[in-house]
């Protein structure tokens, strides 16, 4: 498929719009349930803005609402990710790592502690969505 098309299946009346107002993007530890399976591990969930996001060079990529970061409800090692609309309905499932790391997305941790996994949250600490990419 060709950037053309990925642009128009992305964005427009595509994906940005399905998902809305309220979309969430909730990041979880331990292992991966097949997709659309039930989340046992919450560390933190981030409100989306709307739109949700911008398409790029065939590439969704997804804004946070809140500019300043979303706080961790556990503390944890993020593994995986699951984007869903605002009724909880199952959109999406990656894998998360850290900057450095080989996941879709890649996870932002605020002020680590030394020596800590890069996608080690902490309870009630900040976090961004960093390098997201759904596509291209």
């Amino acid at each position: 498929m060709n950037v053309l098309a990925i642009n128009a299946m992305l964005g427009g009346p595509g994906l940005v719009a399905y998902l809305g107002e309220g979309a969430r993007f909730l990041v979880c530890g331990g292992a991966q349930p097949a997709e659309g399976g039930a989340v046992s591990t919450l560390l933190a969930a981030a409100v989306l803005a709307v739109p949700v996001g911008a398409v790029t060079d065939g590439a969704l990529s997804l804004v946070q609402a809140d500019t300043a970061g979303d706080l961790a409800v556990a503390t944890g090692i993020a593994t995986w990710g699951r984007l869903e609309k605002a009724d909880g309905t199952w959109v999406a499932d990656f894998s998360i790592s850290g900057p450095s790391g080989s996941g879709q997305v890649k996870l932002v941790v605020q002020n680590p502690p030394e020596g800590d996994p890069e996608a080690k949250l902490y309870q009630g600490g900040t976090f961004f969505i960093g390098e997201v990419a759904i596509g291209g």
